[in-house]
């Protein structure tokens, strides 16, 4: 097969296999873009350019590693023949084909949502928190959804394992959806995973993050001089001096960019909903199915966000509860959207 008939079939392949997420994601760019000139919002598409690189660079030296490292251990007579059936025998270059696309247009994808994001303030005024407030205390028996969990979480071992975890939900987001990017097995479950990721992200982190324009309970004083959550932060600040609380310093980082024009990492405000509950709920209901210890394991991480999330002051407990819901439904409308990926073989 001559390179350029190679190339079509390939091309024709990877559109097939990811045609719902191109769309979704070709259709977001698009109206973000005009969002973005009507509203003046700065957008910078290369902002995750060389995390992704990384990234990427080393997943691949990882795989070089290991399967380098199985041809010494193994010794075969034929060590390009055994290389190249190790390759075929795990589907590499469908995984290729398929999820390379993907992984090329992502930091575009994220780099869209984070200026986006930024620029959630110059297309609402920050001015739900107060309602928000006022629905947790209604759901927690009167009370503030933090003190309501703080009897069982107000503790400094608790507190820095929240933390830890919190921040791992970087690692669990990539890795899932690495998995996923470049996974052959079931296309109709891949495509419905990629579809709700964006939806998911695009949907809750800045539809309805610009239409419910909050700060959350840590940014309470400084953007509206209210000293609800100070109790809070006090405890936060004081638990520092013997574990560190580094949501703190994250806190500080974002609360300096806000007074900044333009996007930058990790950059922008935004209480509700909660997509770090969102992304923790999407993993879950995808790796469901793949086993009790991913099962119970995605289960288990979900509540550590969720209550992470108002533990540490990032969000209302109503922002995940939203989340997960809304996520649970997303889910079913990827699903549908991704009805004509071809389903697993029996």
């Amino acid at each position: 097969m001559s390179i350029a008939r190679l190339a079509v079939r390939s091309s024709s392949e990877a559109w097939r296999a990811n045609q719902p997420f191109f769309v979704a994601v070709t259709a977001y760019v698009l109206i973000a873009l005009i969002a973005a000139a009507n509203w003046k919002i700065v957008i910078d598409v290369k902002l995750y350019n060389k995390n992704f690189l990384f990234f990427g660079s080393a997943v691949t030296l990882i795989l070089v590693v290991l399967v380098f490292g199985r041809l010494i251990i193994e010794r075969p007579r034929q060590p390009l023949r055994a290389l190249k059936d190790l390759m075929l025998a795990n589907n590499l270059p469908d995984r290729i084909v398929v999820g390379l696309p993907v992984a090329l247009v992502l930091p575009i994808f994220f780099s869209m949502f984070t200026s986006m994001k930024g620029g959630i303030s110059k297309i609402q005024s920050f001015y739900a928190d107060a309602a928000l407030i006022a629905i947790d205390r209604a759901i927690h028996g009167g009370v503030d959804a933090w003190r309501f969990f703080h009897p069982m979480l107000g503790f400094g071992p608790v507190t820095f394992s929240l933390n830890v975890l919190y921040n791992l939900w970087f690692a669990e987001v990539f890795i899932v959806l690495f998995c996923a990017v470049f996974s052959t097995g079931n296309q109709r479950l891949r495509s419905q995973f990629l579809v709700a990721f964006v939806l998911a992200w695009v949907l809750l982190g800045n539809v309805l993050a610009a239409a419910f324009a909050s700060v959350g309970p840590a940014f309470v004083m400084p953007f509206y001089g209210d000293g609800t959550f100070s109790p809070l932060m006090d405890y936060l600040k004081a638990t520092d001096t013997t574990y560190r609380v580094s949501a703190l310093y994250t806190q500080g980082y974002l609360l300096t960019n806000a007074g900044l024009d333009g996007p930058r990492l990790g950059s922008g405000i935004s209480a509700f909903p909660s997509v770090h509950v969102a992304t923790a709920t999407l993993n879950a209901i995808y790796l469901w199915r793949f086993g009790r210890v991913l099962r119970w394991g995605s289960i288990a991480f979900l509540v550590a966000i969720q209550l992470g999330s108002v533990h540490l002051g990032w969000h209302y407990a109503v922002d995940g509860y939203v989340s997960i819901l809304a996520t649970s439904a997303i889910w079913a409308v990827a699903g549908w959207l991704s009805k004509n990926c071809p389903r697993p073989e029996a």
